[in-house]
């Protein structure tokens, strides 16, 4: 008898931060992943399969909002119920997404489960057709994999059946992200994530204004405010993923300053897995997903309070064994709690209680 088959549905959003806790499972699982033509990231140990999907399009002024409405959500892929007659478990991401729909669809055999980010209760639910798509997975979904407690806690608030939910989060490989020695004085503080300002780009700025004798302030990431950061003298760059160990070795300080909006919060922010492996020092903030994600491996302050980020980083500055024991805590906490072989023996026992 064969290996069982697991069908990862991703669409555009396929990348490897997540997939690298589903690659030690190759060995006991025959595992094909469903991307976008346009994923963000298609080599694994796995195949990939891509589809083409309306989150594919170039973009074009109110992209998400024109492609939402008319597909009621963009995360659809052409073809997909024809490629998921012969899998044992489907793996599909979010209630409303649309390829859950099309997951759930072509069902016969196989269990279909999903893995839920969104942590704020019904949330996406404005645009005609989004709610009974939440609803249906809610109820047709054999098994939903909450990111965090925080989007467990949304998701019975919608009424979803506690026994279908097991709170997984996401894991990094702390074998790939390793610590350098720690410099006597620090010279560079990193951001990295997606340059917006719900990321907290615009407060990263202002403290790097305010601290800025003699230091580097590096950014990685796009995005929409690539363009009016420029404008503020700190060094911008975009990174391939198989680059990023080396950037968080160059830094001394990491700082993560998310701020919630009315339809978001931080899902879980792996960056901050990374910089936990390379056992840097971190600043961030307490908001969505982030306390659980960082636990005490890090300085948590108000999301959006500028004088208590800067106030945090120069404390690091100023005391280098504050730094180094932060780094220490940085450092174990991602070897024992979030390195990806333990996230594969979570998704390997779920799987097996499901099959």
């Amino acid at each position: 008898m064969g290996k069982p088959k697991i069908a990862i549905i991703r669409g555009k959003f396929l990348n490897k931060y997540e997939m690298q806790m589903y690659e030690p499972l190759v060995d006991r699982y025959d595992i094909i992943a469903f991307g976008s033509l346009t994923s963000y990231h298609d080599q694994f140990t796995f195949p990939v399969v891509k589809l083409p999907s309306p989150m594919d399009f170039p973009d074009f002024p109110y992209k998400m909002p024109v492609l939402n409405r008319l597909f009621v959500d963009a995360h659809y892929l052409w073809g997909l119920e024809n490629k998921l007659h012969d899998f044992d478990i489907i793996h599909t991401a979010e209630t409303y997404f649309h390829y859950t729909q099309q997951c759930l669809n072509a069902r016969r055999k196989a269990k279909v489960i999903a893995t839920v980010l969104e942590n704020i209760p019904f949330n996406n639910e404005g645009i005609w057709g989004r709610k009974k798509f939440k609803a249906r997975a809610r109820k047709e979904l054999d098994h939903i994999v909450a990111l965090t407690h925080k989007t467990k806690d949304a998701l019975l608030a919608e009424g979803t059946d506690p026994k279908k939910i097991t709170v997984i989060p996401h894991f990094v490989d702390t074998k790939r992200f390793v610590p350098v020695p720690m410099r006597k004085t620090v010279r560079t503080i990193l951001f990295c994530g997606r340059l917006e300002e719900y990321k907290g780009v615009f407060d990263f700025i202002e403290m790097a204004r305010r601290l800025s004798n003699n230091l580097r302030f590096i950014m990685v990431g796009t995005g929409s405010q690539k363009d009016k950061l420029n404008r503020f003298g700190v060094e911008l760059r975009s990174v391939s993923y198989h680059d990023m160990p080396k950037i968080y070795q160059e830094a001394d300080i990491f700082v993560a300053p998310s701020k919630p909006t009315k339809t978001w919060e931080e899902q879980y922010c792996t960056v901050l897995l990374e910089a936990q492996a390379t056992g840097l020092p971190i600043v961030t903030t307490n908001t969505g997903g982030i306390p659980e994600n960082i636990g005490d491996a890090g300085i948590v302050v108000p999301p959006g309070d500028v004088d208590a980020i800067t106030k945090a980083v120069r404390r690091f500055i100023d005391e280098p064994k504050l730094r180094a024991a932060y780094s220490k805590k940085a450092r174990e906490r991602a070897v024992w709690v979030h390195d990806i072989a333990l996230g594969a023996k979570k998704l390997d026992l779920l799987y097996q209680h499901l099959l």
